[in-house]
């Protein structure tokens, strides 16, 4: 064969080589869409819906609060002791104060309270002037408009707030306050160390109320409550103590009824209406 016929013959074998790859491009062009439309990630309209949403008409909707709560007993009580005292001088006064308020707190932790249970909630000094008694200008001093001093006293509170962990000792804890000394007792209440167990039972009261209430209202207006649009939990409740008969607690001494704490929670539910009734 010449080399004329040889160059001719290895040209016409790359236009063909060459027609082939092209071909074969071509094909695979056609087919990327088929494989990528087989792995794409399946759209909104493809997943369950929690109802339908080519239905969902925002303006018919029914909106119902739903109520939950949970009673208990109380597994701790708070109240607020403290002292009193008036004295001439202010020192004397701080002074009487502080040693009584050491007395009553001694008192408190000899029980077993512990201190990270006792928190100072007030403390104040006052001067108050005897009943009766006005300021009279004084005449013989320099400055006309001074005033000679008020007859009165001073006057220092100083009160702490005390967690009472064992309820059957409530009354005891008063008591014993009291008695080493206290002569104030604020605001005796029980409640909840830890509320978020309840708070999750709440919660779930308060979705099944939600339900019955669309269900009821729905079928009161012949339509038919469908999926959950939106939830919202409605925030500012907190557990409300109820005061009711308990027995075999307080013992003697001051009366202390723990009765039962309620917390409650209320949660707003959007449903959608799927269709009337049939």
């Amino acid at each position: 064969m010449s080399v004329r016929s040889k160059s001719l013959f290895t040209l016409v074998a790359l236009l063909v080589v060459g027609a082939l790859a092209v071909m074969a491009f071509a094909l695979n062009v056609q087919a990327a869409p088929a494989r990528q439309d087989a792995t794409a990630t399946p759209s909104a309209a493809e997943l369950p819906p929690a109802f339908d949403a080519a239905a969902f008409n925002p303006a018919r909707t029914i909106t119902v609060v739903g109520r939950g709560e949970v009673k208990v007993q109380p597994d701790i009580a708070t109240t607020t002791v403290g002292v009193d005292v008036q004295a001439g001088t202010v020192e004397a006064a701080v002074a009487q104060a502080q040693a009584r308020m050491d007395a009553v707190l001694d008192a408190l932790k000899g029980l077993g309270i512990a201190s990270a249970d006792i928190q100072t909630s007030n403390f104040s000094i006052n001067f108050e002037r005897s009943m009766g008694v006005e300021p009279v200008a004084s005449t013989d001093q320099p400055e006309s408009g001074e005033f000679k001093p008020v007859p009165g006293f001073y006057r220092v509170s100083n009160m702490v707030t005390v967690t009472i962990r064992d309820l059957d000792r409530v009354s005891e804890v008063l008591d014993t306050a009291v008695k080493s000394g206290a002569n104030n007792i604020w605001g005796l209440s029980f409640g909840l160390d830890d509320t978020d167990a309840l708070e999750v039972q709440a919660r779930a009261a308060a979705i099944r109320d939600a339900r019955e209430r669309a269900e009821s209202l729905a079928e009161l207006n012949g339509v038919v409550a469908g999926g959950v649009v939106s939830i919202s939990e409605i925030i500012g409740n907190q557990n409300s103590p109820l005061y009711m008969a308990a027995e075999g607690r307080g013992g003697g001494g001051m009366p202390a009824q723990p009765g039962e704490v309620t917390f409650s929670t209320q949660i707003q539910v959007i449903y959608a209406i799927e269709s009337s009734a049939r």
